[in-house]
């Protein structure tokens, strides 16, 4: 049995800069909020790191101008480090990034044959009927079919790497002359390079997993000192900074999470998704630089996963919906349902002269029919309809 104190332990106010240990329970409810917060309801500066600029150049044309509209409407809550936009003037022109799926298919192929000549010396008549083919025959026949259909789906994904891209490309050139800090990049790398080495030994965050790297070792350590300079200069008590980086040396898993129903059980990534907590040296160092409170981390699966959720942004979540479909975002049933009228014209269309109309109040709309005439309109789809908030479908669409 764990030891129990016959008091709890008193807990301080909390003190700027005071050095914590990791948390081992945290509730997931508390850090959605935090986040919650951060993103959609504060006025905190929002830091972007290069893999997030370079992650748009992978998504279609619709989802791209859905991220291009978001990133602008953040206004002067945007901030792009200086070392960002130097790490990013060394990638953006790169074939990989302009385009990401140009050899896409040739890999598949490559993929799909090897598979082809496997399964034609591996399964004999008795292996093709165990997994749902009539004979050898049929086997090779289906194969050939949805090797074609797969290879001519990567064909159009290379196909698609054209265009839009060079229009982000003027779109990050823009956005980068608006929101970029304005740091001396030089100077940052030198002031970098006299204490990198030391906190990297001494493992503070962040920049330790990167130290051996021959380029650009304490990239992130210049971004963090950007943020922490900037915070302090504005007065900012609270930052988000969104990154793909979730090594180590920047945040770690709590080991335990408390549920929405009150439920403790290990961190599990099904049910946790991305949250990942800010390393505790850093969050002092956050405090101790800006006297402030708190520092938030995102992932861009986070972001994307918030801001089309009706959960969570009820009145703007349908204007996320194909960038929610393209980072292939967590769905509830009444996202589903939206995203689905959202993403047909004519079905948006219909309902918005016809049974979602309204002239003065939304009031005027008969919310029984509305439900009736969505269950009819997606009688095909497999989406559980009794687990719809159908209100929250008609806010987010039509209100």
């Amino acid at each position: 049995m764990p030891y129990q104190p016959d008091e709890p332990f008193a807990v301080d106010e909390p003190v700027v800069s005071r050095l914590r240990p990791k948390q081992v329970v945290v509730r997931l409810a508390a850090e959605r909020n935090r986040f919650l917060g951060a993103l959609l309801h504060g006025d905190c500066p929002i830091f972007l790191d290069t893999n997030v600029l370079l992650w748009g150049f992978g998504l279609n044309e619709q989802a791209s101008e859905v991220w291009q509209r978001w990133l602008w409407q953040l206004r002067r809550r945007l901030v792009i480090p200086a070392w960002v936009v130097h790490e990013y003037n060394q990638l953006s022109d790169k074939a990989e990034i302009l385009s990401p799926y140009k050899t896409l298919s040739r890999k598949l192929q490559v993929v799909l044959d090897e598979l082809k000549a496997s399964s034609a010396r591996a399964l004999d008549g008795a292996a093709a009927v165990s997994v749902g083919c009539t004979s050898k025959i049929d086997l090779e026949r289906r194969l050939a079919e949805a090797t074609n259909f797969i290879v001519n789906v990567a064909k159009s994904v290379s196909r698609n790497d054209s265009g839009h891209r060079m229009e982000l490309l003027k779109f990050y050139e823009n956005l980068l002359l608006e929101h970029a800090l304005s740091s001396d990049v030089h100077e940052l790398y030198r002031q970098a390079r006299v204490e990198f080495d030391a906190r990297s030994a001494a493992r503070l965050s962040p920049g330790g997993e990167d130290a051996r790297k021959p380029q650009n070792s304490c990239g992130d350590f210049i971004i963090w000192k950007e943020l922490l300079q900037h915070c302090a200069e504005i007065g900012a008590g609270q930052a988000l900074f969104i990154s793909n980086d979730v090594k180590e040396d920047w945040c770690y898993k709590p080991a335990r999470i408390v549920l929405d129903n009150g439920k403790e059980i290990a961190w599990s990534s099904e049910a946790a998704g991305d949250l990942r907590l800010p390393n505790p040296d850093l969050v002092a160092e956050f405090q101790r630089y800006t006297k402030g409170e708190d520092i938030v981390f995102a992932t861009v699966q986070q972001v994307v996963d918030a801001l089309g959720s009706t959960d969570h942004n009820v009145i703007d979540a349908a204007t996320y919906t194909y960038l929610a479909q393209a980072a292939q975002s967590t769905r509830t049933p009444t996202d589903r349902v939206v995203d689905w009228i959202q993403s047909s014209e004519a079905l948006y269309m219909e309902g918005l002269r016809g049974v979602a109309f309204w002239d003065r109040s939304p009031g005027e709309v008969d919310q029984e029919k509305f439900q009736e005439w969505c269950r009819d309109r997606l009688n095909d789809s497999d989406i559980p309809f009794d687990k719809v908030d159908w209100s929250n479908v008609f806010v987010a669409l039509y209100l």
